[in-house]
């Protein structure tokens, strides 16, 4: 075992709880104060003590990978200043202090998003334990055991009939064309990597880079929690609940009405509306912006469906 204490004190606000618990992340398990996944391939405890982070890791670990994979090297300070527009989100920002957007291994990003799709989070984790379960290496930490996320190759070479036993359903045909997709196609990640953000965004949607089943939602959160693009907007149903909130003073009136904030799902017309107008009001922080607003939209409108 490895340990690493990390002083937070020099890189500004940080809260491990919020960015775990945020939606952005999939595959990390709390047990006690501490939560446990995986970091560069490698089975990690991160837990936090105030102005302090402890890190136990099974090898061997640089605390330059620590801080680049919770972003504690961005100015998240100044990231704030900018996207604090009115009132709405100012509250949030307060509320979610030292939230970060992670960044994480694009290739995970893309299994846990495309299991991600229509379920809500416990459902999402438990398929990702069931798959990881299945196709992942096996590790122990503390008495603990746990199963690492499935390489890409190894659920290329998996079968329909496997990965439905995981409770997939039709999201499984899509993680199998997925997968074998980035494995035959050279340099594929890397080619999503160098584009612009909406360069990438119609890469993954359209065209021969399309990835099945991926629409504009899943792929704005690869783009945005697996790539680091931070103009990405994932627009879900919560984000549609506090819109019109999070973006007062910022559009029309009757915008509501055109667009129908009570919806479920956008049609790609609509979605990419949304999005522009959060991307012209919060510039190229639209995805911290949306951070906020996803984690003040639950708190808000959780307990009840009505808008």
């Amino acid at each position: 075992m490895q340990l690493l204490s990390i002083s937070l004190k020099r890189y500004g606000p940080f809260n491990l709880e919020h960015c775990m618990c945020s939606g952005q992340i999939f595959g990390w398990t709390k047990f006690g104060k501490g939560w446990y996944g995986f970091l560069n391939n490698t089975l990690v405890r991160l837990s936090q003590e105030e102005e302090k982070l402890i890190v136990y890791s099974n090898r061997e670990l640089v605390e330059e990978d620590v801080i680049n994979f919770l972003n504690l090297d961005e100015d998240v300070e100044e990231i704030n200043r900018k996207i604090n527009v009115n009132d709405f989100i100012e509250n949030a920002i307060k509320l979610y202090s030292g939230i970060r957007v992670l960044r994480q291994n694009p290739v995970d990003a893309i299994i846990e998003f495309i299991c991600a799709q229509n379920k809500n989070i416990p459902a999402i984790e438990k398929t990702i334990i069931k798959l990881s379960k299945m196709y992942g290496e096996k590790i122990e930490m503390d008495g603990i055991t746990f199963f690492k996320l499935p390489t890409i190759e190894r659920l290329a070479n998996s079968s329909l009939k496997e990965l439905l036993e995981t409770g997939l359903g039709y999201r499984a045909k899509y993680l199998l064309d997925t997968a074998k997709k980035i494995t035959k196609e050279d340099n594929y990640i890397e080619k999503i990597r160098s584009m612009e953000y909406i360069s990438a965004l119609n890469a993954l949607t359209l065209g021969e880079m399309r990835l099945y089943g991926v629409g504009l939602k899943v792929a704005d959160c690869i783009l945005l929690y697996g790539f680091h693009k931070l103009e990405a907007f994932p627009i879900d149903v919560w984000i549609l609940r506090a819109y019109p909130y999070a973006l007062k003073g910022f559009i029309d009136k009757n915008l509501c009405n055109i667009n129908g904030f009570r919806k479920t799902k956008l049609g790609r017309k609509e979605y990419l509306l949304l999005g522009n107008i959060a991307r012209k009001v919060f510039g190229k922080y639209a995805g911290y912006a949306q951070l906020y607003i996803y984690m003040a939209s639950r708190n808000l409108f959780g307990r009840s469906k009505k808008f």
